[in-house]
């Protein structure tokens, strides 16, 4: 359960995130939850695995955490063009959620 929660608390702050930043178009909000849940359920679900199968996490979560970020920068600049603004944008939303992770359930 806490997977789903922690999924959808990502979606919701990383779209808010945007759409306060003036990125509230259908077609963006749209490509942002989508993008958001996949890669929010992808690597938790890897991280899960990696730790059930004994391995240490704790040093991996941070590039895999810079992985996601080049994965979402890459879905929002094909929809509207790569931008530095549009990087700084992205790795903004998913300090905040990787934050807000934090504060809710810890650290891996």
């Amino acid at each position: 359960m806490t997977l789903f929660i922690a999924c959808f608390l990502t979606v919701v702050t990383e779209t808010a995130f945007f759409y306060l930043l003036g990125r509230r178009g259908w077609a963006f909000t749209t490509v942002c939850v989508a993008v958001n849940a996949a890669t929010n359920l992808s690597l938790n679900l890897l991280l899960g695995w990696m730790k059930a199968k004994g391995a240490e996490i704790s040093l991996l979560v941070y590039p895999l955490e810079l992985a996601v970020i080049f994965i979402e920068f890459g879905a929002y600049a094909a929809l509207e063009g790569p931008s530095k603004k549009l990087f700084w944008q992205t790795a903004g939303a998913n300090a905040l959620s990787y934050g807000l992770g934090l504060v809710l359930f810890g650290h891996v």
